[in-house]
């Protein structure tokens, strides 16, 4: 099939036929979308014929000198999967999708919280403060209590409704990132402070966590500057952010010999290569451990 498509409309085609068509996350598609401004702000609205290696390799640099590594690696990855999925839909005189080599993602340093910061935080969460009323310091407590304990996204616990969790067994299922089910798990702590914080609500919303000042689902920036003021409140020396609830939990796990493969399947991470980057937490152990019980 000749190649007769600008790059607006094969990255229009992949959006509607893939991640349309398999309901893939918002995100997926806002990156593809910032992907495509990119590339056409640097070679113009080509067509993808004219869309030579060397004229991908030149703008892979530009990136680089303009973009975040991870960034990068993005940008290409998107620009890799348009061209698998035009070459599959038989456009074959363009640059084949295996040329475009993807870059090393940048290693992050995982942000994370002890078990004891952990409670601290949690303690200065449902302290009494100006303006603060006892439903939101309940809420806040079993929030705080719940992301630890279940290692759930910020976005996840804001969808979530009352009726989702199961007492008895203290399970919920989540929807995750690609539209995935995904049975999580919280302990007693969390489940006495849901049930105390569930006791004093009196509306009739659905969501498990609500704003006292609309009536409404909780969302993400309330959440997020619930945690900045908590954490400081809490005097941790370290930012601690939702999501930094996260990595605690995983690098808890980790820390007590849980097999990388479950952890993986408890924070709902397609691969498992994302997962490992929380072994670094475990190296460090082995090498205080190195250090303090192998003498010469």
């Amino acid at each position: 099939m000749t190649t007769n498509i600008c790059i607006s409309e094969a990255f229009e085609l992949y959006r509607l036929e893939y991640i349309v068509y398999l309901n893939q996350s918002k995100k997926t598609e806002e990156m593809s979308v910032c992907a495509m401004k990119a590339l056409i702000e640097y070679v113009g609205d080509i067509s993808m014929q004219e869309l030579t290696f060397d004229k991908v390799r030149k703008w892979k640099e530009h990136l680089e000198r303009t973009r975040g590594q991870n960034t990068v690696r993005g940008y290409i990855i998107k620009l890799r999967v348009v061209l698998k999925h035009l070459y599959l839909a038989g456009y074959k005189d363009i640059i084949h999708y295996e040329m475009v080599g993807v870059p090393k993602r940048l290693s992050k340093v995982v942000a994370f919280i002890t078990p004891e910061e952990v409670e601290q935080l949690i303690d200065a969460a449902f302290q009494p403060c100006v303006g603060s009323d006892p439903l939101r310091r309940y809420r806040n407590r079993a929030l705080i209590s719940l992301l630890y304990a279940s290692g759930i996204r910020v976005s996840e616990v804001c969808s979530l409704d009352i009726a989702q969790l199961r007492m008895d067994d203290m399970t919920f299922t989540v929807i995750g990132k690609g539209n995935k089910p995904r049975l999580c798990f919280f302990d007693e702590r969390s489940k006495y402070y849901i049930q105390s914080y569930l006791a004093l609500r009196k509306d009739r919303c659905r969501a498990l966590f609500m704003s006292p000042l609309t009536g409404n689902r909780i969302s993400k920036s309330t959440v997020q500057m619930m945690f900045r003021f908590t954490s400081h409140r809490a005097g941790l020396e370290k930012e601690v952010h939702p999501h930094t609830m996260r990595h605690s939990f995983a690098t808890n796990m980790l820390r007590n010999n849980t097999n990388l493969l479950y952890v993986s399947k408890f924070l709902g991470h397609a691969s498992i290569q994302t997962t490992e980057m929380y072994t670094h937490v475990v190296n460090e152990d082995l090498r205080s451990i190195y250090r303090e019980k192998h003498s010469v």
